[in-house]
């Protein structure tokens, strides 16, 4: 498991997310045996600012790194016709994929996010497609976890009475409260959800009394935020967390695309 965020700005779009991978092996019954994190890219970039894709749950698919995996996907579709039809591409081929991967009745949780800006009534305008097995998020984590997977344009349900011509003044009021739009996905999220209102708090009130310090004006200060958020919560992970619990950590990575 990980933390994957999807902020959007007037600015554009981030996805940034932990490296940590937990490497388990599973035993007789649900016994799961925790061996180690290692370390990999969550968040990908289409060439030519295309589209960004992030995920969090299983670590393989196909016998490969799920970065990898993904990768190959990218690269099977450099070119599409919308976001919808790659979208289903990607639920379809991923539910085919893990079909064959999973060797027991209890298949692994995967969450993946898609994104890019679309023509919308001659308006450039952002879309999150949000592609699943998981279908409840209760105390425990991801649940109700499926073989199957669904797939569905999240962002505009949110926004149900803007003009596609307004989303972007819409989306600046509330990065200029320090409250960007985001999603987020990944492991004990009341806990990251708490930290990070706290950390956007003191950052604000830096922004406000502090001469070295300015509210977020560029993509690449709204990065800075996403990889602040990311590494918090990795560094609570260091503190109170042992050694095969590092389930967040070893670093951010971020990509964003601009707003045409």
């Amino acid at each position: 498991m990980s933390i994957l965020l999807v902020e959007i700005v007037p600015q554009g779009i981030l996805f940034g997310a932990d490296r940590n991978i937990t490497e388990t092996r599973r035993g007789a019954g649900s016994l799961v045996e925790i061996r180690g994190q290692s370390q990999r890219r969550k968040v990908l970039r289409w060439p030519r600012n295309r589209a960004l894709l992030g995920y969090v749950g299983a670590a393989e698919i196909g016998g490969q790194p799920a970065d990898e995996w993904l990768y190959d996907f990218i690269g099977d579709n450099l070119s599409f016709s919308s976001f919808g039809d790659l979208a289903e591409n990607l639920r379809a081929r991923v539910e085919a994929q893990q079909r064959k991967d999973e060797n027991t009745e209890d298949p692994d949780p995967l969450i993946i996010h898609l994104g890019g800006f679309e023509e919308r009534a001659g308006a450039p305008v952002p879309v999150v497609w949000y592609i699943r097995n998981a279908f409840d998020l209760g105390p425990q984590g991801y649940q109700e976890v499926r073989k199957t997977f669904e797939c569905s344009e999240e962002f505009w349900n949110y926004f149900p009475n803007v003009a596609p011509a307004d989303i972007r003044a819409a989306l600046k009021q509330m990065a200029e409260r320090y409250e960007p739009f985001w999603f987020h996905q990944g492991f004990d999220l009341g806990t990251f959800n708490t930290l990070e209102t706290y950390l956007r708090a003191a950052f604000r009130l830096l922004c406000e009394n502090h001469p070295g310090h300015a509210f977020p004006a560029t993509l690449d200060d709204w990065e800075r935020q996403v990889r602040m958020s990311i590494l918090t919560y990795g560094a609570y992970f260091e503190a109170y967390r042992g050694v095969g619990e590092q389930y967040v950590g070893g670093g951010a990575d971020v990509v964003s695309i601009p707003w045409p």
